[in-house]
């Protein structure tokens, strides 16, 4: 158990590291880049998000359950390296070939060198994708962790570089005509990077291709590729779609402040690593349910709270964070997408359900649920309302999914959750939240005074369990 969490933790730091420096460097972006550009990072990154998800087809996953076989284990490396390079190659002489339409098709007809640096980008994480699996499932989770740390600092470096200290006109002869494309440019470096680190790992790859192996791992891996397309889009839409129906400033000053709220799904996202693994792991036990609930609980207790405090502090965070005023029309998201991914990590928590089950295919219709609500309104309303309705689009969606898994599975694997206190938290959240936002226009001291309030409600309520854990250690 001792190594699990070890190895979880480590795997965690290279799985959440490039975010948390993604963060960072948000305000850096902000100051350097006016919104109607940060449009254009926001869009092409949000297509791209997509593109992985079709190109690695769920193969990671595959290379998991297929290697299990001790039999199988090469022969699958082999097989899956060599489909995700084919179907990369392919992906990228296409986009080569017709940058140029495929720029005027999404509105950068003098920027074809966008196209091609992702087309680029696309094929190098692709290529990754299995060498990196190997590492995870070798139990390499330090050498897993550094490739991805170092990938990036080093599109850290090159960024910060760019902005400044490289003079516009030496960047300029090296094809870099504006400053929006400058994180391109360094993310195209710092994936190549990331191929030659791997390249100990690649080298072990045989000219070996399995076409009955290669039939079953694709049976396997297309529901997990539409299941994680669900989520691309939920989680990108909004973005992919915003530059072709608001106004560019609208669209870039979105995708600012949509950053400001990555504080929630930084914590969401550490939480997963590290928590899937516990939930196999109980689930053959006797008090499997029980502990189910009381993790669920915990979460949603600490989460909120969390919440809570990024909303009362949106006044000063938005300084940092958000150093140009010009992106603070859309600061009024920050508030519902924090609670948006609130609502996600708790929809997590309830799909403990259909995974120890075995009804994983109930986990892609319920994102699929949030996925076509996604779609659609964002397709109705955004242009006629702007921004906000993309905002409470995605609140929509993980409440929807949150909502769904919770009455599915009390259906079919009843967890005795205290659905009444978690409701009762998770409603003065909301309640605090429009009193900080709508009647006290994001004032620090009213804002930390409820935070205060909140967070001593529930350590009041929860004493119980604080004091008979502090007995325990």
């Amino acid at each position: 158990m001792k190594k699990l969490l070890n190895e979880t933790i480590i795997y965690g730091i290279g799985a959440i590291m490039p975010r948390v420096i993604l963060f960072i460097l948000n305000p850096l972006y902000i100051n350097q880049i006016n919104n109607k550009d940060f449009a254009i990072f926001s869009n092409l990154y949000a297509l791209i998000s997509f593109v992985n998800i079709m190109l690695s087809f769920g193969f990671e996953t595959a290379f998991f359950r297929f290697s299990a076989d001790k039999d199988n284990e090469k022969k699958t490396f082999n097989t899956s390296f060599w489909f995700l390079f084919g179907l990369s190659t392919v992906f990228l002489l296409s986009l080569l070939i017709f940058s140029q339409p495929v720029a005027d098709q999404l509105g950068y007809s003098s920027n074809p060198e966008y196209i091609r640096w992702f087309a680029w980008i696309a094929f190098f994480d692709n290529l990754c994708v299995i060498p990196f699996a190997w590492l995870r499932f070798n139990n390499k989770p330090i050498k897993y962790s550094l490739v991805r740390v170092l990938q990036s600092l080093f599109q850290t470096v090159i960024t910060v570089a760019l902005f400044l200290y490289i003079p516009l006109s030496v960047s300029q002869n090296f094809g870099l005509k504006e400053k929006v494309s400058f994180p391109f440019y360094s993310n195209l470096a710092a994936s190549f990077l990331g191929f030659l680190l791997l390249l100990p790992v690649v080298f072990k790859v045989r000219f070996q291709f399995s076409t009955e192996l290669f039939k079953n791992m694709i049976k396997y891996s297309w529901p997990v590729m539409i299941a994680g397309m669900a989520f691309m889009v939920n989680e990108n839409f909004d973005k992919a779609i915003q530059i072709y129906n608001i106004p560019g400033e609208d669209a870039g000053a979105y995708g600012g402040c949509y950053k400001l709220a990555v504080l929630m799904t930084l914590f969401v996202t550490a939480y997963r690593m590290g928590i899937e693994p516990f939930f196999f792991k109980q689930m053959n036990n006797n008090n499997a349910k029980n502990t189910y609930a009381k993790v669920t609980e915990y979460f949603t207790f600490f989460a909120s709270t969390v919440a809570m405090g990024i909303i009362a502090n949106i006044s000063w965070l938005k300084q940092i964070l958000i150093p140009n005023s010009s992106y603070w029309t859309a600061i009024d998201i920050i508030p519902i997408i924090v609670i948006a991914n609130l609502c996600f990590g708790i929809y997590y928590n309830f799909s403990t359900w259909y995974k120890v089950t075995d009804r994983t295919k109930v986990g892609t219709v319920i994102s699929w649920l949030g996925a076509f609500l996604t779609i659609i309104l964002n397709l109705l309303f955004l242009s006629k309302y702007g921004f906000m309705v993309s905002a409470w689009v995605t609140f929509i969606a993980y409440f929807v999914m949150m909502v769904t898994s919770y009455l599915l599975g009390q259906k079919y694997y009843p967890i005795p959750y205290r659905i009444k206190k978690m409701t009762l938290f998770l409603g003065l959240l909301m309640l605090f939240s429009f009193v900080i936002v709508y009647l006290f226009d994001y004032n620090f001291w009213v804002g930390n005074l409820l935070f205060l309030v909140y967070a001593g409600v529930l350590i009041y309520s929860e004493k119980n369990m604080l004091l008979s854990r502090i007995r325990k250690n």
